[in-house]
């Protein structure tokens, strides 16, 4: 049915954010009316498309007075909190509010919409008059001048919280970001730095320091749990030897999540060192009231510098596990350089683009754009981004001109012709190191290796014209044992007689015949140094990026969430994690927490901090833990964290159980290990929703989930155990799973909690509540942690098998409700 404009209440579109989404019309002719952004749970009726719009932003509602004398009814809008929402340029903040004609109504700092009531049929007030002409020149939210026409409001970064839920929120933080999506990858580090200030500003003294414990274990937890999943697959690709090609596109998911936290974690050890200080200064300047205020401030500085030196532990792990992964796949192509194939047609120019190079170096230099763009795609600080590429030329030249020296004549290039054509790959390879920005780096790393090169490309006429002083100045980066032993090789390999004039002078004699000089050391690689300069979060500054904000807007709605359903303990509940969603769910829905993962023993070890590290090798490439805390910014010295427990309890315990550092030690990555557990997802208000119908926005939390089926009826089938096989679907499985552990049934194992209507696991119909899940394609879940046991489902691909035990009526029920962790 049609309805005129003359007839029906609307909206006006005056200011939007999407030409090609934005209606210029919105018709108010029902009774309920949402407002929000539309996403695959969330359908409002009123559809906006700018980053700050939450999916259910406000709602719109027909009010009938009961007053009958009062003529007509009124429109009411109902805000949501935590929502950016001004009437006439005043903020709304949490209130209804009654809309009348000529009203202008700003939702985010994007969209502008005039309130017209036909029914009144008047002209519009004066006041509204006066704010449209004003309009260009002011604020779409307060109304202030503005600068310049166009400019939008600024927005600061500003996030606030009650005590009780650090924990909880740094958990949500850690999940926002997917290292291959499209948001700001440093986001993590903006809004864990939002809750530190809030905590050392606002809340009561004695806060600060478990939170920055809190984030630096959970920063540290992320790293540890990527690293076991990289060894693991690491160790399925030993045999046989694959590509460069597989083996690092393989590995890339896993090593995007170390890269990522070891990103974020140089900016919050760089904000702590900065702001930590001032943090503590004004907790000196609190009046003593209780008489312990000097032991909370020691406490308080203990705990800031255990979480300092834990996040450089980070960085130097995650550093660590970087450059040995990219270094395998080296150790698989380098080679190849010094055995080159027959002269091939190249282009002359300087640098070429990759596909023109020859097959043998472009592998070498795909892996090295590859580490590349993966450091600056996660936005790791520049300076250490450069200090991982020159790890790399380091390793790359210490393996090939130890493979020079100690296979000598049985590589091709100490043959004339090979070794020119050996020497003009390494040329184009120092191109391409010059053409993104690293020439230096690659002409110090290099050096050794284009010096013996160039021996190698000399002509013989020339070269056996040549004394040993001679050819100690033409190639000075030799050591003598060096020049040595690849005359000697040289002279095998064309078959010469001894040359006399290559014999070592009287002054390099002794050092000549050192054998132990000869091959090149992997235990001297550049160090790593910690920037000073150039980080990018700055809580001061107007937010620098859409995603940040928006992941800001879903944390206010997941705290209000979490104010707005308490649980009977006093806090707020952990909700089932809803299977089958694959990707995240679109940011601005309030969940409560995922099950927590274990705390750990506060307790560390001390060290002293040096200036700078020096990541130790041995002939190939090996993952080795971080060795004597040597990592830090100048000569700042403190407690250091302890090592991360190496132990597998943690892969058999359920969550919230206490766990003991079981090893002094980091894990290798060779030894044997679990995956991680799954991260969680932000799945909507409150926990599992079903399909939402059109126009009504989110679905409530406390509607009443489906009784479960008759066949759970009878005591005997809580013996029952069958097999189901499902497909995902759209919106994948439909099951919403929960850690027994955490409802009345308190016992461990995967129940089934909710089950979505339409969904394959609804669909099959021997699925219920309550129903337990023993087997996921084969594996079985008994002793396994409760995300390790998501984590299978989660990737256990299209087609999935699962081994099920039916439950009684009276397990079902005590399923459905959940109860928070002691």
């Amino acid at each position: 049915m049609r309805y005129s404009l003359y007839e029906s209440p609307h909206l006006l579109l005056l200011q939007g954010y999407s030409q090609q989404h934005d209606s210029l019309v919105y018709v108010l002719n029902r009774e309920r009316h949402t407002v929000g952004q539309r996403t695959p749970s969330s359908k409002p009726s009123i559809s906006l498309s700018a980053p700050d719009i939450l999916p259910l932003h406000c709602t719109l509602r027909r009010h009938h007075p009961s007053d009958p004398e009062q003529a007509g009814d009124l429109l009411v809008l109902e805000p949501i909190p935590g929502a950016p929402i001004a009437v006439n340029f005043s903020e709304v903040g949490g209130r209804t509010v009654v809309l009348r004609h000529g009203d202008l109504l700003s939702l985010g700092l994007y969209y502008l919409l005039l309130f017209k009531e036909p029914a009144q049929a008047q002209p519009l007030p004066a006041q509204a008059l006066a704010r449209l002409r004003a309009l260009p020149h002011s604020c779409r939210m307060c109304g202030a001048q503005l600068r310049a026409s166009g400019t939008s409001r600024p927005r600061r970064l500003h996030l606030e919280f009650e005590p009780g839920v650090e924990d909880m929120l740094v958990q949500r933080i850690m999940t926002l970001v997917e290292p291959g999506g499209d948001d700001h990858k440093l986001a993590p580090a903006f809004l864990l730095c939002l809750c530190i200030q809030h905590s050392a500003t606002r809340l009561q003294p004695g806060s600060f320091g478990p939170l920055l414990l809190s984030i630096a274990a959970a920063v540290r937890e992320a790293v540890w749990e990527k690293t076991k999943e990289l060894a693991e697959k690491q160790a399925h690709l030993q045999e046989p030897l694959p590509s460069t090609s597989s083996c690092l596109a393989s590995l890339l998911p896993e090593l995007q999540h170390v890269v990522l936290w070891m990103a974020n974690a140089i900016e919050l050890l760089y904000f702590i060192q900065q702001k930590g200080p001032l943090y503590m200064r004004s907790l000196e300047q609190e009046p003593d009231v209780t008489g312990s205020k000097e032991s909370l401030f020691s406490c308080t500085l203990t705990a800031s510098e255990e979480a300092m030196g834990e996040l450089e532990e980070v960085i130097l792990y995650a550093f660590q596990q970087c450059v040995y992964y990219i270094s395998k796949s080296l150790y698989i192509c380098l080679p190849a350089l010094l055995e080159c194939p027959p002269f091939q047609t190249e282009p002359r120019e300087s640098w070429c683009p990759a596909a023109q190079l020859p097959e043998e170096l472009r592998r070498v230099v795909s892996v090295y754009q590859t580490a590349l763009d993966l450091l600056q795609k996660s936005q790791v600080h520049p300076e250490i981004a450069a200090q991982v590429l020159a790890y790399l030329f380091f390793f790359s030249s210490t393996l090939l001109l130890n493979q020079l020296l100690d296979r000598g004549p049985s590589l091709s290039c100490f043959h004339w012709p090979r070794g020119v054509q050996a020497c003009a790959r390494l040329q184009q390879l120092l191109e391409w190191a010059r053409s993104v920005g690293f020439g230096e780096a690659g002409e110090r790393f290099f050096r050794k290796l284009s010096c013996t090169l160039d021996l190698l490309a000399t002509p013989r006429a020339q070269l056996i014209q040549m004394s040993w002083a001679n050819l100690r100045a033409e190639f000075p980066a030799l050591s003598p044992a060096q020049l040595h032993r690849l005359l000697t090789q040289y002279q095998l390999a064309s078959a010469m007689g001894p040359m006399s004039a290559w014999e070592p002078g009287p002054q390099d004699h002794p050092d000549a015949f050192k054998s132990e000089d000869v091959l090149e050391s992997y235990e001297n690689p550049p160090p790593i140094v910690l920037p000073s300069e150039g980080f990018q979060v700055d809580l001061e500054a107007d937010c620098p990026d859409d995603s940040i904000y928006q992941h800001l807007l879903y944390l206010r709605h997941f705290l209000w969430g979490l104010r707005s359903k308490p649980s009977p303990s006093g806090g707020p509940p952990p909700p089932p994690v809803h299977e089958g969603l694959h990707h995240p769910t679109p940011e601005g829905h309030p969940e409560g927490q995922s099950c927590p993962l274990a705390p750990r023993d506060p307790s560390r070890g001390a060290c002293e901090a040096g200036s700078a590290h020096l990541l130790p090798s041995a002939g190939a490439p090996q993952a080795q833990g971080p060795p004597g805390r040597q990592l830090g910014r100048g000569n700042r010295g403190g407690p250091q964290a302890g090592a991360l427990h190496t132990g597998s309890s943690c892969l058999l315990t359920p969550p919230g159980t206490p766990l003991e550092p079981t090893g002094p030690d980091w894990p290798n990555p060779g030894g044997p290990c679990g995956k991680a557990p799954l991260e969680g997802r932000r799945n909507g208000p409150g926990g599992p929703r079903g399909a939402t119908p059109e126009g009504d926005g989110v679905v409530p939390e406390d509607e009443p989930p489906p009784a479960p089926s008759n066949r759970s009826s009878n005591a005997d089938d809580s013996c029952y155990v069958f097999l189901v096989e499902l497909e995902r679907g759209p919106s994948g499985l439909g099951m919403g799973l929960i850690d027994g552990m955490h409802t009345p049934l308190g016992a461990p194992g995967l129940y089934i909690q909710t089950l979505l209507p339409g969904s394959p696991a609804a669909a099959d119909g021997r699925l219920s509540l309550g129903d337990r899940i023993l087997e996921v394609n084969g594996s079985s879940l008994m002793g396994v942690s409760y995300l390790r046991a998501v984590d299978l489902i989660r990737h256990g691909g299209k087609k999935m098998r699962f081994l099920v035990a039916k439950s009684d009526v009276e397990t079902a029920k005590k399923i459905r409700f959940r109860s928070p962790p002691p």
